[in-house]
């Protein structure tokens, strides 16, 4: 990929834009602009949706997800999960057990 496709990937990461306001970006004439698009697209990277007259581009997926863990998260062990949940459930029951009481409900 070229360096004028990585910039317009820069641009359309921030959202959906026109070929005219990438072109207005990136300083090139609005052909230029919308002949990258075009190629983004048949790489399978862009996507566009047509509102009117114009069309609007968009990343098909992010380029980076970030998500931040809040700082009171704080990762426990399958065990520590199990004796957590173990007085939600009766002792001594099996899984069939289970089935034939959802089953006795409707």
């Amino acid at each position: 990929m070229d360096d004028t496709a990585n910039r317009i990937m820069e641009i359309l990461s921030e959202g959906p834009k026109t070929p005219d306001e990438i072109a207005k970006r990136l300083r090139v004439s609005w052909a230029t602009a919308n002949g990258k698009l075009h190629q983004l697209i048949g790489s399978g990277k862009v996507d566009y949706v047509r509102k009117g007259r114009v069309n609007i581009f968009f990343l098909k997926s992010p380029q980076s997800l970030g998500f931040e863990v809040p700082v009171w998260v704080k990762s426990k062990s399958l065990a520590e999960l199990a004796e957590e949940l173990e007085p939600y459930f009766e002792e001594e029951i099996t899984a069939a057990d289970i089935v034939r009481r959802e089953r006795r409900k409707y």
